[in-house]
């Protein structure tokens, strides 16, 4: 990977939109459903599960930026010498090797629940439960984000 300070901006820029995707497609889905009335324990333990893996990758990717992406929590001022985007870099390629464990363990159980019927995940613009579903492949095939940044 080139290591710069753009290439370093452009990887936080985007994985913190995936992840905020994801966060919010689980919002709307989690509150239509109970809107909507689901007694569906399985789906609704299938929704805090996620919730609560999300939580987890943001609470990490959030903890990497305070520590490597700035350069002092205070100012938010992002890293700028060479070191230090080599450092940041190389220890956001390590959180996402752990993200993708964690993604990866997420379908899997997304994948054991029978899917909930369309009619009580579909809104105006779409399937939310599909849409959560494709803004989690999102963050998985986040490395084909990371890819073309050395092209």
């Amino acid at each position: 990977m080139i290591v710069s300070a753009d290439t370093l901006w452009r990887l936080n820029q985007e994985y913190g939109n995936r992840l905020s995707k994801a966060r919010t497609y689980l919002d709307l889905l989690e509150q239509l459903v109970v809107e909507r009335g689901s007694n569906e324990e399985i789906l609704l333990a299938a929704l805090q599960f996620t919730r609560a893996h999300l939580n987890g990758l943001k609470e990490e990717y959030r903890g990497w930026r305070y520590t490597y992406f700035y350069e002092a929590a205070d100012t938010k001022r992002m890293v700028q010498t060479q070191s230090a985007v080599r450092r940041a870099i190389s220890a956001f390629a390590r959180m996402r090797t752990r993200h993708e464990n964690y993604l990866n363990e997420l379908f899997d159980a997304l994948d054991t629940i029978p899917r909930p019927l369309a009619e009580m995940t579909t809104v105006p613009t779409g399937d939310l439960w599909e849409m959560l579903r494709f803004s989690l492949y999102d963050l998985l095939d986040f490395g084909n984000f990371a890819q073309t940044l050395n092209d």
